[in-house]
């Protein structure tokens, strides 16, 4: 499987936050991704763990508590 398909369902839950993948940093133990939000603001996202060893709902949830910290 290509890995742009392999992480499509994670772009879609940014985009249903309403924000736009613009990179991601991937390190040995966790993800970082930079988005663009509302309004042109970029934020940088850390993942507590890598993207692949996350659920979706992880994930979303993840993104939603890096939002309110913003």
């Amino acid at each position: 499987m290509p890995v742009g398909r392999k992480y499509t369902p994670y772009r879609r839950v940014l985009e249903e936050l309403k924000l736009k993948q613009l990179d991601v940093y991937r390190y040995k133990d966790h993800d970082e991704i930079r988005a663009l939000a509302p309004g042109n603001k970029v934020i940088l996202i850390k993942l507590p763990k890598r993207r692949d060893e996350m659920t979706l709902d992880e994930f979303r949830e993840a993104v939603r508590t890096a939002l309110r910290q913003a």
